[in-house]
């Protein structure tokens, strides 16, 4: 008996081997994609993406920077993956007329597969986002701006409370707390009160950046990903302790989802429109019906990772390179000194867009900020597409990250440095397309407005009421790697004594 089932897994193994060898051989001389240059790994196997990223641990960014250097504007990054440098295929890939549908493997990693975000067609992520949409509109955020305001005015004081014990603060998490604040108040009616958390180690901002390395794992083994997802909270909590509080986050969206779906008129009590009032309206939700409780939670934590690190992110990076150079930021704090001269009242968004150099420092931040650093993968059609000077074979996947557009020496002058002047020239216009941060196209980020908001008041509330100074000395730079997200090492984070001025 032993004998047949040590014959039966080595029968198996060789089964394996021999079809993996057989799948690798075609890879490499008879798959469509076989007049692409890349490494022949690549081409032969996924588990080069696989190696470079979990057991070197490298950023894939990096790897795609080299690849690009040594084999041109399209590398074949994987058996049936393309990746694209020529910022001209960017608009090829993700623009308004394209239908494409998204790449299952990447986008099945987030557990929010019934969501706007994670369906992979564009059909039913235009249903969704046809139902949600005007929550995000412009007009909608200007009528809540003043919450993005109130969640400033408690950040602002909780990096004066720091100051006047002469403590520095974390803006990275800081201005993560600013923003988880505001996009649970926005969507949901809850107030965590991340900002108020000592030294602004809210336990959710801590969890979720926690989550982002993991995801590099998830990304390349889908098993250990449905393992750690299906584990219950306690045990979470009791092995992981720095992933307490994403548990008690997804609890709570959980629990609102349980309670609006049992009782729809709850949301009478809510204080303005949030995302339920829309997917429970079977009016509005006609094509498809209403959201299971499911799908209601998958698309509620899809907001809050969508809405809490980015513009968190570019807050921080741009105060970074304006404290690098301190004639930027003297000529931007004056601009909104002018535009907001008593601190007794706070400006309008609409009056802050009109300020030509905060609006030049922000497209700057957007520009070299990382943003989403990772590519967007996309499945081309049956019929095939032409992207850059590239005829690509339908059933490919194919994506391109938004770094190798805005810092292309093609489009930007000197792409590596930090220039809102950049913005202010007469033809500057011409150089607004390929600010692409929030993507392009019918997938594009759907809270879009709600971020410009809080990088307009954001950037106004920092450089107005404090006079802003770096612990330390460093570069304009935070080291970051991918993890779909920025991951920023702790150590790294930017740390700020923020002095609050008189008037």
């Amino acid at each position: 008996m032993a004998s047949m089932i040590v014959l039966l897994v080595g029968t198996s193994l060789a089964a394996f081997l021999v079809t993996r060898l057989l799948q690798g051989i075609y890879n490499l001389t008879a798959h469509p994609l076989a007049q692409f240059p890349g490494p022949r790994i690549a081409a032969a196997s996924e588990w080069y993406k696989t190696w470079q990223e979990v057991f070197l641990s490298r950023s894939w960014i990096d790897v795609l920077y080299e690849l690009h250097d040594k084999y041109g504007e399209v590398v074949r990054v994987g058996p049936n993956e393309l990746h694209f440098s020529n910022p001209s295929a960017f608009t090829d890939i993700y623009n308004n007329s394209n239908r494409w549908d998204k790449e299952g493997k990447l986008y099945r990693c987030f557990g929010e597969d019934r969501s706007s975000f994670g369906y992979l067609t564009y059909r039913e992520a235009k249903q969704r986002k046809d139902v949600m949409a005007p929550l995000f509109s412009k007009r909608a955020t200007i009528d809540l701006q003043d919450l993005v305001h109130k969640n400033l005015d408690r950040l602002c004081k909780a990096l004066a409370a720091r100051d006047a014990a002469g403590k520095s603060s974390d803006m990275i998490f800081g201005l993560r707390c600013f923003t988880l604040d505001t996009i649970t108040q926005f969507c949901f009616a809850k107030d965590v009160e991340a900002t108020s958390a000592p030294d602004f180690q809210a336990p959710i901002v801590v969890a979720m950046d926690a989550s982002l390395a993991p995801f590099v794992v998830f990304r390349n083994f889908e098993l250990v990903r449905k393992i750690v997802f299906s584990l219950p909270g306690w045990f979470t909590k009791m092995t992981t302790p720095p992933m307490a509080g994403l548990v008690d986050l997804q609890e709570m969206l959980g629990a609102q989802v349980k309670e609006v779906v049992r009782n729809p008129s709850s949301l009478d009590n809510a204080p303005h429109a949030i995302v339920y009032h829309r997917l429970l309206d079977p009016e509005l939700n006609q094509a498809t019906g209403v959201p299971v409780p499911g799908s209601l939670y998958e698309e509620a934590q899809g907001l809050l990772f969508g809405g809490a690190d980015s513009a968190a992110n570019t807050l921080a990076a741009g105060t970074l390179q304006l404290l690098s150079n301190p004639s930027q930021y003297k000529r931007l704090k004056d601009e909104i000194i002018a535009a907001w001269p008593s601190l007794h009242t706070f400006p309008k968004w609409e009056e802050l867009e009109k300020l030509p150099y905060l609006t030049a420092v922000i497209q700057e931040s957007l520009r070299t900020a990382p943003g989403v650093p990772g590519p967007l993968l996309r499945v081309v059609p049956p019929s095939g597409a032409r992207i850059g000077n590239a005829t690509v074979p339908g059933g490919t996947t194919v994506g391109m990250t938004t770094l190798f557009v805005h810092r292309s020496s093609e489009i930007f002058t000197k792409p590596n440095d930090f220039d809102p002047e950049r913005w202010l020239g007469a033809d500057s216009y011409k150089l607004e397309k390929w600010i692409v941060a929030f993507s392009k196209g019918p997938r594009s980020c759907l809270g879009q407005n709600l971020a410009m908001c809080e990088l307009y008041l954001g950037f106004a509330h920092l450089f107005r009421r404090f006079d802003l100074r770096l612990e330390g000395t460093r570069g304009p730079e935070m080291p970051w790697k991918e993890a779909f997200l920025p991951f920023f090492a702790p150590d790294k984070h930017l740390r700020l004594y923020c002095k609050p001025v008189e008037q």
